[in-house]
């Protein structure tokens, strides 16, 4: 780090390329709004924070992503220069990321790592760093203050215990079993409803009770203590620390507050519920609470404040028609007024000449288990075959890491013969960027992965010739999220399926789609192995949605001469 100061020139973190502990260094040395020393700080010339944040002041047009949109929304508007217009682009997640953010999300580490910062032994920690400058300063005033440290520190040992037990417990409700379809791999998924609370949860609410009390009695000593401090106001060594320490306490604050309101299951319209690893057990333990509907808050933070909001996105329609988001995004009324206006514009690239989309029409159904055994042994014998014709340079699109893994080793062993490598995520390691970059680089690979090579994933020219998709991305029903956002469609007389479903999953497969054609030059096959977008009656919004690339179903035995045929004319034009 010391070495990356002398040379970077944006302060960015994602330079060092921080992994693992690297990330909790990270955090003992980063300071956030509360433990920042402003302009007292004696680097605040050279800060590279508030040179950014001075450079977004002054500048005409400000680019940021939708995470730092709503935590400016969250800090009243301290991180970001006042805006009149705002454009959002990617808009699909729009709704995902606000309520991500305006909802709640709390990590057993979160508090942990917090606990640890002020105090971890006698000799490490902020408090006890605070403990020591005192007792060398030999004041009256510095001996009572270390007094309150002294007994601060039995309290926040406490907490850890208090934290530790309700973690352990919370995590105790979770299945058994990985429901492999709710969560990511291996993560257990457990919905806690207001009105049906487990029978243990009065114990449990006593525990967060005690926690709380004990939490409440730490923050007031120390900020007292704090407070006592700066009024001395003396200039002195300690005073970082006293800004770090007080910063620490409003965490905790923030923290108290937010395990209550979880504990306290009292909105109806919020979906609680709760995430864990059958690896780490309670030390895994992950508590959401999301608004099921943020319409109401995106129209009063946005669409109602500003002069104009424009929200773009390659996979903003459905079927032609752009309702869904308007419906999602709670812009109905402003469509009443005809405030709201739409525009679908062509896109750039002449699909008809430079996608195939192939539907092997005689394919084994998806509607066996996720290990339908015949299901992926067609899989993998079809991927091989049509891996060979390309050469490689194939992105395969899962919508499980459990097929992913079933299909990755006979694949790997299918093609060894030919000189072609299958490189998998999270089977291989490293980041989706790294495996992206060996994909490019090897001259011929497949690419085996799931949710977030859905879209994102810019793979021009030569390298990507072939896209798979092998099931259509459904999100999984019993999401805690999908399924309450279901129970409010339902108590409106809607069909969840149609309304809910249906869309999301086009949007996602829109997104699939295109990963393949990303210049003019480019030319590629998209093979859909998941029959159901020509036999249900569903299938054609998934197929009417995409941009018309030509389109062909065959018997599973044709495809590949198909394939071969379609490449050979591209490469004789």
């Amino acid at each position: 780090m010391l070495v990356w100061l002398t040379q970077t020139t944006s302060g960015d973190d994602e330079e060092l390329n921080l992994g693992g502990r690297g990330g909790d260094f990270w955090e003992t040395v980063a300071s956030d709004t509360d433990s920042c020393l402003g302009r007292a700080c004696p680097w605040f010339r050279k800060c590279y924070y508030h040179r950014a944040k001075h450079e977004a002041g002054i500048a005409d047009v400000v680019i940021t992503n939708h995470s730092k949109l709503f935590s400016d929304v969250k800090a009243g508007h301290q991180l970001l220069p006042a805006y009149e217009h705002l454009v959002i682009d990617e808009a699909h997640h729009l709704e995902d990321v606000a309520g991500k953010h305006l909802g709640m999300q709390m990590k057993y580490f979160t508090v942990a790592h917090t606990l640890t910062r002020l105090y971890k032994d006698s000799r490490n920690g902020q408090l006890p760093a605070l403990r020591q400058i005192l007792q060398s300063s030999g004041s009256e005033q510095a001996a009572e203050w270390s007094a309150v440290i002294d007994r601060i520190y039995p309290d926040l040992l406490t907490v850890k215990e208090l934290w530790d037990g309700l973690s352990d417990r919370l995590y105790g409700l979770l299945p058994e079993r990985s429901d492999a379809a709710a969560g990511e791999a291996g993560q257990l998924v457990s919905r806690i409803l207001p009105g049906r609370k487990p029978k243990e949860w009065d114990e449990l609410a006593e525990l967060e009770r005690k926690l709380h009390l004990t939490l409440s009695e730490i923050i007031r000593r120390g900020d007292k203590m704090l407070g006592e401090m700066r009024e001395t106001e003396s200039e002195s060594s300690s005073d970082s620390l006293v800004t770090d320490i007080g910063g620490l306490f409003k965490d905790l604050a923030s923290i108290r507050e937010q395990i209550h309101f979880f504990m306290g299951l009292e909105d109806e319209n919020i979906v609680y519920w709760m995430e864990g690893s059958g690896n780490f057990r309670g030390k895994s333990l992950q508590m959401y609470a999301v608004p099921v509907d943020v319409s109401a808050q995106l129209k009063d933070l946005f669409f109602d404040k500003k002069r104009s909001v424009v929200l773009t996105s390659a996979t903003l329609s459905v079927d032609k028609s752009f309702q869904f988001m308007i419906d999602n995004l709670g812009l109905g009324e402003a469509q009443e007024q005809g405030r709201l206006m739409t525009a679908m514009l062509p896109s750039p690239f002449r699909y008809r000449e430079q996608a195939l989309l192939v539907i092997p029409r005689d394919f084994p159904s998806v509607k066996g288990s996720v290990g339908d055994a015949r299901f992926v042994d067609k899989l993998v014998h079809s991927l091989a075959e049509a891996a060979v014709v390309t050469r490689g340079r194939m992105l395969v699109l899962f919508t499980s890491y459990r097929m992913l893994r079933q299909v990755y080793d006979p694949l790997k062993e299918a093609l060894s013969t030919q000189d072609i490598n299958v490189l998998a995520q999270g089977v291989e390691g490293g980041s989706r960027n790294k495996l992206i970059r060996r994909f490019q680089e090897s001259s011929a690979s497949v690419l085996l992965g799931t949710s977030s090579f859905w879209e994102g994933v810019d793979i021009p020219g030569e390298a990507l010739t072939c896209l798979a998709i092998v099931r259509l991305p459904f999100q999984p029903p019993n999401h805690p999220l999908a399924e309450a956002k279901s129970e409010l469609l339902q108590a409106q007389k809607k069909n969840p399926f149609m309304k809910l479903s249906v869309p999301q999953a086009v949007i996602r497969f829109k997104q699939g789609f295109g990963r393949l054609v990303r210049t003019a030059q480019d030319r590629g096959i998209v093979i859909v192995y998941d029959t159901r977008v020509i036999e249900s009656y569903y299938g054609k919004y998934f197929l009417y949605s995409l941009p018309g690339p030509k389109m062909e179903h065959m018997l599973t035995d044709q495809m590949v001469p198909r394939i071969a045929e379609w490449l050979d004319e591209g490469s004789v034009s």
